[in-house]
């Protein structure tokens, strides 16, 4: 597997939009507007491309000041469980570390809580409903120590 940043004019930037979409926004008739969100165009967008150039996930990351925003992981779902997300999100900490970012946050669908919570993300707040989706969502973060967030 190759991990790639692209921007929106990449050629593979509308697989992983398709991707997203697929999992966040499926059947929503303003999916795109969803996406195109304030982080979109300036994102730091991590794609993960399988052997057969397909891609196969993808997240974002943004910078606020001194924090970082993941967001927008999605993986396709054959592909699900199979270590692609940790993988993707192990690869955007360490662009968050290697920008010398005090913090980063999520805000983790209650599905996957467990995973970022494994992945050293901390609870913040009360659990919300996605003003986008409806869905469950919490608020998670990581704070550096010594800029090491693994």
């Amino acid at each position: 597997m190759e991990f790639k940043y692209i921007d929106i004019k990449n050629e593979l930037y509308s697989k992983a939009k398709e991707i997203r979409i697929r999992c966040f926004f499926n059947g929503m008739k303003n999916a795109d507007d969803l996406i195109n969100d304030k982080y979109e165009k300036n994102g730091h967008h991590l794609i993960c491309i399988g052997e057969s150039k397909e891609v196969l996930g993808t997240g974002r990351l943004n910078v606020e000041n001194t924090n970082g925003i993941i967001s927008q992981m999605a993986i396709k779902p054959k592909h699900q469980k199979l270590g692609i997300g940790k993988e993707i999100l192990n690869h955007l900490l360490l662009k968050c570390e290697n920008m010398g970012l005090d913090a980063i946050e999520l805000n983790a669908r209650e599905t996957a809580i467990n995973f970022y919570i494994k992945m050293g993300f901390e609870t913040s707040g009360d659990k919300y409903p996605s003003q986008k989706t409806g869905i469950i969502h919490q608020k998670m973060i990581k704070k550096h120590k010594n800029r090491a967030y693994k």
